[in-house]
């Protein structure tokens, strides 16, 4: 009987720490990435860099504090009429939170926000999306869109960073 007390409060432990971290929940998310805004008040280093492909470009800042990833600010250009500021938080190479702005010609100007909170698997755990002050629904593309847009641009700090690559 002892045994199977042991087993079960050493499996209810492991779930304990496993699931329930507070830096991946949606108030832990909140928590970092006030933390963040505030490192960034007075950044410890930061870094220029530039992104490419077919369709769009983008110029960016990498924001470090003891040398690691925490924000990225960029300003994206896509090849049809249109920008974006987008804004990814990091915690210990973890993209956590994405603040996105776009604004695009469709012809008329379409104003498009959107706001995400994501956990280290890419789990979406919570979102706002507004276009033209309208509340809608965010798709898998976008999302999908968005996680390896953040990838791509992590990589390019990892790969070309002199603080990281130190």
């Amino acid at each position: 009987m002892k045994f199977f007390v042991f087993l079960f409060t050493t499996i209810l432990l492991v779930f304990f720490f496993s699931c329930g971290r507070k830096e991946y929940t949606e108030q832990g998310i909140l928590e970092t990435k006030a933390e963040i805004d505030s490192l960034l008040h007075n950044p410890e280093a930061e870094e220029y860099f530039d992104w490419g492909s077919a369709k769009a470009y983008s110029n960016f800042r990498a924001y470090f504090h003891q040398s690691k990833l925490i924000f990225i600010n960029e300003d994206f250009r896509h090849r049809y009429p249109g920008e974006s500021f987008n804004r990814y938080y990091f915690k210990d190479g973890n993209f956590l939170y994405f603040i996105g702005k776009e604004l695009t010609y469709n012809p008329q100007k379409v104003y498009n926000n959107v706001e995400m909170m994501i956990d280290p698997d890419g789990n979406v755990l919570a979102y706002d999306k507004m276009v033209n002050g309208e509340r809608i629904g965010l798709s898998n593309e976008e999302i999908g869109a968005i996680l390896e847009h953040a990838e791509k641009l992590r990589d390019v700090v990892y790969e070309r960073s002199e603080i990281v690559n130190k």
